[in-house]
Order: structure tokens, then C-alpha cells, then sequence
């Protein structure tokens, strides 16, 4: 289901729109995730929780490289076989916490969501508005460098094959950044003394919202096609213009050698790493 973005009150807090979980509830396992988990050994069968580890260490294993799959190869392009190598478990304690794929795709889902509202909720919206577009943009920028497009962009183009909970919490992870988005617009008119500004005459917060949103994913998802940074840096402008920043003279002039990796803004152009996995 659609979350329906917030109307002129952006001060109210984000919220997690249905289909995601509550950031308390994923927040005891965070650290170890982005610390990275060592692999565990299990020796249980079909129906058993492994012997050697605690029941939640394999599950957020298996959660963390299931959503690092994700990220590189969507929904169809892995097994259980090829999670269960990574991890260094039988397929059968996968399906002891995840029966089915789609099962695993939502709790992903839900994981993935949970980080991003973390990252959105620490950025202080009293900070100059451009700051704020940054402080978003800087999880856009790192995940190219690993190779990585947002869980949300890549299942959207396997929406057809997903089943409707895996729908619902990628519209609510949708809907949760656009909403975000929007309120940073609102913000930044605000400081422009109530005029668009920038932003120009796209309309309400909530449109341009949903364009800078579908502008981001659509950049990761062409970073990774040319293999470099740079295919993701004029949303990432877009964003930061929108925010309360000056578009490149070059830009503006139409002028065709205009730094299209931001160069200018500190952000040189890099080949993504295309290792083997």
C-alpha cells in the first residue's frame, strides 16, 4: 500500500508507514551488521535451529548477505544454495527462518528500510537545507562504490514476480524518502523567504519530491550500467539545487562540458568495482 505523503507540517515525525518495522525492533542487531558478522557453522537439520551459534547471529548473517545479494543481482538472481554458501549453512536452516524467498525478500525489505529511516531520522533539520540534501546523498554515493543499487530500485523492476507484502513495503520505503524529500523542499522555500527559488516550476514539494527520488535511483541504476560514480552526480545536483545550492555556470549556460561528476563539488568521477563475486 502507498504511504501517503505529509502535507505542509514537515516538523511531524517521519513515522514508518506500514509494511516497515519499528527502528527499535531492528535496532539490537544494527551494529553487527555494518560491523560485519563473522560466518557461522551449523550442524542442525531440516526444522532445527543451529547448534553452534545463537538463533538471531545466523538470521541477521543470513539477512545481511541475502540484502547484499539484493543489491547486486535483485530477486531472481540468486538461490538459497548461493546464500547458504556465503553464510556457511545448510538451505535447510534458511528455510527454518525464511520458509520462502518471498518471506526473505520482505524481512530484506524491512532490514533495508529500518537503516535508511535511521539515517534519515539523525539528519537535523535545523542544519542549512543543502547540508541536510548531503547528509542524504552520502549512503547514494558509498553504496556505488561496492557496487550496490538500492534494494527498493532493484525489486521495483521485478515487482511483477513479487508477492503483495514485498509490494507494500517497498511503496511504504517509497513513500517514507519522498516524504522526507519533500519536507527538505518545503524547508528550503522557507529559507528562500517562501518563494520556489531553485526549485523552479515543477510544482508542489511533493511532485519534485518524487522526481529527485525516481532521478537517484534511476542514477544508481545508470552508474551501474557505464560502470562510473559519475552517472549518479547530476541527480545528486539536481538534489542539492533543489536544496538551496547554485547550479555550475557551465550547466546553466548549456554549455556541454559541464562537470557531470561534480567535480566541482568535490566529487570526482570513479569506475565502480566490478569484482568477480
Amino acid at each position: 500500500m502507498a504511504t501517503t505523503l505529509a502535507s505542509g507540517r514537515d516538523e511531524t515525525p517521519l513515522g514508518r508507514p506500514e509494511g516497515l518495522p519499528d527502528g527499535g525492533r531492528a535496532a539490537h542487531r544494527t551494529q553487527a551488521l555494518f560491523d560485519g558478522a563473522g560466518q557461522a557453522s551449523e550442524k542442525g537439520g531440516k526444522g532445527r535451529k543451529p547448534a553452534s551459534q545463537p538463533a538471531a547471529t545466523v538470521r541477521d548473517q543470513l539477512l545481511e548477505q541475502a540484502l547484499e545479494l539484493i543489491c547486486k543481482r535483485g530477486f531472481n538472481g540468486f538461490s538459497y544454495r548461493d546464500l547458504a554458501d556465503r553464510v556457511g549453512v545448510k538451505t535447510s536452516s534458511i528455510h527454518y527462518y525464511f520458509p520462502t524467498k518471498e518471506d526473505l525478500a520482505l524481512a530484506a525489505v524491512q532490514e533495508y528500510a529500518a537503516r535508511v529511516a535511521r539515517h534519515i531520522e539523525a539528519i537535523d533539520p535545523g542544519l542549512p537545507p543543502r547540508v541536510q540534501a548531503e547528509r542524504y546523498l552520502e549512503p547514494w554515493r558509498e553504496g556505488l562504490k561496492t557496487e550496490k543499487v538500492c534494494v527498493a530500485g532493484m525489486l521495483a523492476s521485478e515487482a511483477l514476480c513479487l508477492p503483495e507484502a514485498v509490494h507494500s513495503a517497498l511503496q511504504a520505503f517509497q513513500g517514507m524518502n519522498e516524504n522526507w524529500l519533500a519536507g527538505l523542499l518545503r524547508r528550503a522555500r522557507r529559507t528562500a523567504g517562501g518563494t520556489a527559488g531553485a526549485q523552479g516550476t515543477i510544482g508542489t514539494p511533493e511532485a519534485l519530491a518524487q522526481i529527485l527520488f525516481a532521478a537517484l535511483q534511476n542514477g544508481q541504476v545508470s552508474a551501474r550500467l557505464f560502470g562510473s560514480t559519475a552517472r549518479l552526480e547530476p541527480a545528486a545536483q539536481l538534489l542539492l539545487t533543489a536544496a538551496g545550492g547554485t547550479p555550475p555556470a557551465a550547466a546553466v549556460d548549456g554549455d556541454d562540458t559541464a562537470d557531470p561528476a561534480g567535480k566541482e563539488h568535490g566529487h570526482t568521477a570513479e569506475p565502480l568495482a566490478m569484482a568477480a563475486e
